[in-house]
């Protein structure tokens, strides 16, 4: 078939497939023709497709008004859209949490009034109510923290720290700034969610159970909430509680 579009012998066709013949423009537009727009482009190869396109250079280096513009009009499909993001998170994860703020930049930890009034009246949950606490708190910053600029490598270093109080310490004071509008709810909840808070060990607390409390505390659900009652009546002859 090709033989008879170009109108060639077998003879120039093998010398051609061959490399020993040149295969003209005018040739090689017939063929062309013959292809596919895919076929064409898997013929080429990925590189020799973006310099066809105008995309690369043939000597190299990146067109890249055209391979913005590519993308541009590429990123309308929400498949590729997609894939590009995916790219972008796989290769570039650490210049994406930057570009974005998750690790602020030029903030430099230090101790102040502020923190410390931060601790003891300000901070959810538990506050600092003791010297005692305070103080310890205060010389481990001072002794790890002081001075140093907030980044993802201390966050790590924390995070890694043999003394597991440095990450409440830290932690704290990632608060404290968040409180303050110093950082950025992407930064905070990065911090907050890489640098673990200390584990407690919770033990069970038993308490004792006046059997004058358990009278009155039935004879109040029999005649309030009857469901309460049975379930509390299931409670006492099980064994799951003893009164004293």
């Amino acid at each position: 078939m090709v033989r008879e579009i170009l109108e060639i012998s077998d003879v120039t066709l093998w010398r051609m497939l061959s490399g020993k013949a040149v295969i003209g423009d005018d040739r090689l537009l017939k063929i062309l023709q013959l292809l596919s727009r895919d076929e064409v482009l898997e013929a080429l190869g990925a590189r020799r497709s973006l310099i066809a396109c105008g995309i690369l250079y043939e000597e190299g280096g990146v067109n890249r008004a055209a391979a913005i513009e590519s993308i541009r009009e590429a990123s309308k499909d929400e498949y590729f859209k997609k894939l590009l993001l995916d790219f972008i998170v796989a290769n570039y994860r650490e210049e994406l949490k930057k570009i974005l703020g998750i690790v602020p930049e030029k903030v430099e930890l230090r101790w102040d009034d502020g923190f410390e009034e931060f601790l003891r009246e300000r901070k959810k949950r538990r506050k600092i109510a003791t010297e005692e606490t305070l103080k310890y708190y205060r010389s481990l910053f001072k002794k790890y923290l002081e001075g140093r600029e907030l980044s993802r490598e201390l966050a790590e270093e924390v995070a890694r720290h043999r003394n597991k109080w440095l990450r409440n310490v830290f932690r704290h004071y990632i608060q404290y700034l968040f409180f303050k509008r110093v950082i950025s709810g992407e930064s905070y909840g990065w911090i907050m969610e890489y640098v673990p808070s200390r584990s407690y060990k919770v033990e069970p607390k038993v308490y004792e159970i006046n059997i004058e409390d358990v009278k009155k505390t039935l004879e109040y659900l029999r005649k309030n909430h009857e469901l309460y009652y049975t379930i509390y009546l299931i409670m006492l002859y099980s064994g799951l509680f003893r009164p004293s």
